[in-house]
């Protein structure tokens, strides 16, 4: 008998999205296999963590010749649009990339 195991990873807030992002390109910067791994696939970046479909589609659409391309592009889909919630987080998004 063939049973089927269906994988559901439960779908983080957009900004738990945007902190696991956040880790990821941190850890991008000390590691650069992670780097290369993190620019050829972006979805890498969500770890063992879900998103929305659309945040899965517009992360795997991410297309960076490096670590300062990705962030800015990460930027502009997840953290631009709806940062008003937090001046902090709005000024200072990814700011270890920026090194």
């Amino acid at each position: 008998m063939l049973v089927e195991t269906i994988e559901t990873r439960a779908v983080i807030s957009p900004r738990a999205l945007r902190k696991q992002i956040d880790r990821s390109v941190s850890r991008a910067l000390v590691d650069s296999a992670f780097a290369t791994q993190l620019l050829s696939d972006p979805t890498v970046a969500l770890g063992e963590h879900g998103c929305s479909p659309q945040q899965f589609k517009s992360l795997r659409n991410v297309r960076a010749l490096d670590l300062v391309d990705f962030t800015q592009q990460v930027y502009a889909l997840f953290w631009a649009p709806e940062s008003t919630s937090s001046s902090l987080e709005a000024s200072a998004p990814l700011a270890a990339a920026s090194i």
